[in-house]
């Protein structure tokens, strides 16, 4: 097993971007010495990963927008803005943390299913590159809110391509079940009747068929499609001139050194999109960071429980986060590699690795096999730069976590953890009035 990019061992600790993760996490505790967990990522990383990206697709003239979904902390927004990419937002709330960070309003991308009226105010008065639409009746809006700023909106129409694209169900978004997009037919009389919203220039095809693809041939396919609606619709009078392929380029989260084939993919869309005349978008997120990320947790409590029959008892590893901090374990089956920061020496055998979350899907890996650990250990989980920490709550009274940032072997911290007085802060008696 390799580690992650970015991670290495150093005089035998477990090190990120340079820094030994003991060492972090003691600078950490000076600050903050009820830690325990938080979040480093490798900003240096980060962007070495976004070069690649603009290097491989940009030759293509691919606009290219970070999804900040997978991770919106501002550090990481300026790093991958240095390395030239855009930004793909999906809410207000995106929007807002995008412009920021100083994200221009040709450089905002807004997806989305569900539309809002200040998102649509915001497209239109502040301005943005283009606007995903995922139906029709969202253009109705979009040309009410465009026509009072006196402005013109850029809306690319999400189509669902039918594309089944295995792997876990919730990150499948081109299948016929799927939440997202409209059918074919809807677009084509869609771009047909685009006279209808004088303010919006409803030229565009976005296509995102799912999301952690380690082969490229659903990709491919969408490329396809987008081939053949853009003929359609030109056939009919109403020719295209925007494609947005969406994002979807997985990691391997094994460690068994498969990787995405980014440029092999590049080059293949050489040939698929050489003919077809159109601006080009992609949304990469998860490529970009997931690797540059790890949560680094302490061992609370090792527990054995004996069980009814012969036999060892079983090993359970209690760590300071929790399924609040990491949901994708308990929400996708997600693998994290768990590796000790200082391993001791000795045999390695089963545990099941939990958090102090009072639920049964607390649980970070079962039977996996580490080397002795005790209290006030540490264990990294790897790989999770993508889809952590921007996806943490509050559940069971629990503050998210600090996150901290390496660059340049500089250990820095940028969010602090949230305490009880924090979480206490929210309360309010406000008195509303119902009629």
């Amino acid at each position: 097993m390799s580690l992650a990019d970015g991670v290495s061992v150093q005089d035998g600790v477990l090190a990120v971007g340079g820094v030994p993760l003991d060492r972090a996490f003691a600078a950490l505790r000076r600050l903050e010495p009820g830690a325990g967990a938080c979040w480093i990522y490798d900003l240096d990383l980060i962007e070495a990963r976004a070069r690649r990206f603009q290097a491989a697709f940009g030759p293509l003239g691919v606009h290219a927008g970070y999804a900040l979904k997978a991770n919106a902390l501002p550090a990481i927004l300026r790093r991958v803005r240095t390395a030239g990419l855009a930004a793909e937002a999906g809410s207000l709330g995106e929007l807002r943390a995008a412009e920021r960070e100083g994200f221009a309003a040709a450089e905002r991308i807004l997806n989305g299913n569900g539309r809002t009226a200040e998102e649509a105010e915001f497209a239109a008065r502040e301005g943005v590159h283009s606007v995903n639409a995922d139906h029709i009746g969202e253009l109705d809006l979009l040309e009410a809110h465009a026509a009072r700023a006196g402005s013109r909106v850029r809306v690319a129409l999400r189509v669902n391509p039918g594309i089944a694209t295995g792997g876990h169900d919730y990150v499948a978004t081109g299948h016929e079940q799927a939440k997202f997009g409209v059918a074919a037919a809807e677009a084509l009389e869609a771009w047909a009747a685009r006279a209808r919203w004088p303010h919006l220039k409803v030229d565009g095809i976005h296509l995102h068929v799912g999301s952690q693809l380690l082969e490229a041939t659903p990709l491919e396919q969408a490329v396809e499609t987008a081939r053949q609606l853009a003929a359609e619709s030109a056939g009919r009078g109403a020719p295209l001139g925007l494609v947005n392929l969406g994002g979807g380029f997985g990691v391997d989260y094994t460690g068994a050194g498969r990787e995405f084939p980014l440029e092999a993919h590049a080059a293949r869309l050489k040939g698929l999109l050489g003919a077809l005349p159109l601006d080009r978008v992609m949304e990469p997120g998860r490529w970009m960071v997931a690797h540059a990320g790890v949560l680094l947790a302490q061992v609370l409590w090792v527990k054995r429980r004996r069980g009814a029959g012969e036999g060892s008892a079983r090993r359970f590893i209690v760590l300071g986060a929790g399924m609040n901090d990491l949901i994708r374990p308990a929400l996708y089956h997600a693998h994290h590699r768990i590796v000790p920061v200082r391993p001791r020496a000795g045999a390695h055998e089963p545990a099941t690795v939990v958090g102090p979350v009072c639920e049964s899907a607390d649980v970070f890996e079962r039977d996996v096999a580490l080397p002795p650990l005790e209290r006030g250990d540490l264990v990294a989980l790897l790989d999770a730069g993508a889809y952590g920490a921007v996806m943490s709550s509050n559940y069971n009274g629990r503050g998210r976590l600090a996150e901290l940032t390496v660059s340049g072997g500089r250990l820095t911290r940028v969010r602090a953890a949230e305490d009880a007085a924090a979480l206490a802060a929210r309360a309010t008696e406000d008195t509303l009035d119902v009629g």
